[in-house]
C-alpha cells in the first residue's frame, strides 16, 4: 500500500511520462493511470499493467518541460 505522498510522486513520475515518451500509446496510458490515481481507492486496485508502467515511469525519470511558475 502507498502513502499519500508515495501517490502524489507516483502520479508526478506518471505526468512527466505522459508529457515526454515518444510512443504515444505509453504516454496515454500513463496519463490516464495517473488520473484515475487521483481517486483514493485506485491505488489500491493496481494491476500488474499498472505496476509495470509506474516501473517504467520511474525508470525513465522524466521532469516536467515547464519549471514552476
Amino acid at each position: 500500500m502507498l502513502t499519500a505522498l508515495q501517490t502524489q510522486q507516483v502520479m508526478f513520475k506518471l505526468r512527466c511520462a505522459a508529457e515526454k515518451d515518444p510512443n504515444d500509446v505509453v504516454a496515454n496510458a500513463c496519463s490516464q493511470l495517473a488520473f484515475e490515481l487521483e481517486l483514493p481507492a485506485r491505488v489500491n486496485r493496481l494491476t500488474d499493467m499498472d505496476r509495470e508502467l509506474i516501473r517504467y515511469a520511474a525508470r525513465k525519470n522524466y521532469t516536467p518541460t515547464k519549471e514552476r511558475v
